[in-house]
C-alpha cells in the first residue's frame, strides 16, 4: 500500500521500471526492451477449433536487469483500449490492467445555435482543447457567423470564445466532455482537415451544386464518430438518413440538423456533461493558447 511500480514505455521500444515509495522521488530499478508480435491470423479454411494466435509483447531486460522477475518473458494482451491495456503475465496470478497515465487533460465542446441567421439555422461547430502545463491550447472548425452571415472554415477565436460559458436560452445548447489523449488526436485530425480544406478551396461541397451545410454536417459526423473508434465510451446518435433510427435527418434541412444533433447528444451524455462553473476550474481560459 505504500509502495508502486510505473512502467514507462517509449517510441523506441525500451521500458524503464520504476519504485515509487511514498512522495519519494520515482527511481529506475530496471530497463528492458520490448516488442509488440502479432502474428498472422489463422486462414478461413483451418479447423473451427483453431483460434488466432495471440497477441503479446515480448520483454529483454538490458544487463543484469531482470524483468517481471526474468531476464526475457512474454505477456499476451488479453484486451486494450484507448487509454489501457489488460495482460495476462507469466508468474502473475490472475490479470493485470495497465491504464495509461498523461500529464495533459483533453475536452471536446460541441456547440450549436438556431435562430442566427435569415434562415433561422445558426453556428454549429466543435472545439477540442489540449491542457499542458496549465494552459488550453484550442482548435475549432465548422458554420460560424461572420458579421451576422454565415461562414464555413476555421473558427475565429474571438467567435468560439464566446462559446466557453453555459448556454444562453432554448436556443443554443452546449455539451462540455473530457475525452483521453487518442480521442483528442483523432479529433484533432478531423478538425484540422477541414481547417485545411477551407483555407485551400477544397470543400467537398459547393453552391450551386450543392448547400455548403453539408460540409459541416460531414465535419460534425465524422468528429463524434472518432470518439468511439477504439471503445464505447460515449452515447452517440448516428447520422446516417436512415429512418426511424436517424429521426432527426428525417425531419430537418442540413442546416438545421446540427443543432438538433448536438442536442440530442447532451441528452444522452448528460451525466458526463461538464458544468459551466466546474469546467471553468479545470480550463483557465486567462491562459489560452489560441489556434
Amino acid at each position: 500500500t505504500t509502495e508502486a511500480r510505473l512502467y514507462n514505455f517509449d517510441a523506441e521500444g525500451m521500458v524503464k521500471v520504476l519504485k515509487i515509495s511514498g512522495d519519494a522521488k520515482p527511481r529506475e530499478i530496471a530497463t528492458a526492451k520490448y516488442e509488440f508480435v502479432e502474428e498472422p491470423l489463422v486462414e478461413a479454411t483451418a479447423a473451427p477449433e483453431q483460434k488466432a494466435p495471440e497477441k503479446q509483447i515480448s520483454f529483454t531486460a538490458t544487463g543484469k536487469n531482470r524483468i517481471f522477475g526474468r531476464t526475457k518473458t512474454t505477456m499476451k494482451v488479453v484486451s486494450y483500449d484507448d487509454s489501457s491495456i489488460t495482460c495476462e503475465i507469466p508468474g502473475v496470478t490472475g490479470t493485470v490492467r495497465w491504464t495509461r497515465v498523461d500529464p495533459d487533460r483533453y475536452f471536446i465542446i460541441l456547440v450549436a445555435r438556431q435562430n442566427e441567421f435569415y434562415d433561422k439555422s445558426g453556428s454549429a461547430f466543435p472545439m477540442v482543447i489540449k491542457l499542458a502545463g496549465g494552459v488550453p491550447k484550442i482548435d475549432a472548425a465548422g458554420t460560424y457567423s461572420d458579421h451576422g452571415k454565415a461562414a464555413f472554415g476555421t473558427v475565429p477565436a474571438d467567435t468560439y470564445k464566446d462559446y466557453l460559458r453555459e448556454a444562453r436560452g432554448d436556443s443554443e445548447v452546449i455539451l462540455r466532455l473530457e475525452i483521453n489523449s487518442r480521442q483528442y488526436e483523432r479529433a484533432l485530425k478531423v478538425v484540422q482537415e477541414w481547417q485545411r480544406r477551407s483555407r485551400e478551396s477544397a470543400l467537398l461541397y459547393r453552391p450551386p451544386d450543392s448547400p455548403v451545410s453539408l460540409n459541416n454536417l460531414l465535419l460534425l459526423r465524422t468528429v463524434t464518430e472518432t470518439l468511439n473508434l477504439c471503445q464505447n465510451d460515449i452515447d452517440l446518435y448516428k447520422l446516417d438518413y436512415s429512418y426511424p433510427g436517424d429521426w432527426i435527418s428525417d425531419s430537418y434541412g442540413p442546416e438545421f440538423i446540427p443543432f438538433y444533433f448536438f442536442k440530442e447528444l447532451r441528452r444522452r451524455n448528460e451525466a458526463r456533461h461538464i458544468e459551466y462553473k466546474k469546467f471553468q476550474e479545470l480550463v483557465p481560459m486567462a491562459t489560452m493558447a489560441i489556434r
